[in-house]
């Protein structure tokens, strides 16, 4: 009797960490998606990178995502004169 509960536990603490790590694993593969836009205009010292987020896809807005140096991500319009010229300088970097 006392082996079926400790099973039973072991079981239970199994499911729940399995549940935890698939909720996790899950949750950064999947896209998050832009819901609006920074209104500030970014400096390009502090971008890494970007990536485009189109409304044809997965999420509802087209979008530019700068990366920062910090890891962090900033939405932003991508019909906006300062976001076309970090992309244009960020893609000239990338073909050096």
């Amino acid at each position: 009797m006392m082996c079926d509960s400790k099973r039973l536990f072991l079981v239970a603490l199994v499911s729940v960490l399995l549940l935890y790590f698939c909720s996790q694993s899950q949750a950064a593969s999947s896209f998050d998606c832009c819901l609006g836009y920074t209104r500030h205009v970014l400096s390009i010292k502090y971008i890494r990178n970007f990536t485009e987020q189109l409304a044809s896809e997965i999420c509802d807005i087209n979008a530019i995502i700068f990366h920062t140096h910090k890891r962090l991500s900033v939405c932003a319009d991508p019909k906006k004169p300062w976001v076309k010229k970090i992309m244009r300088f960020l893609s000239q970097k990338d073909k050096k």
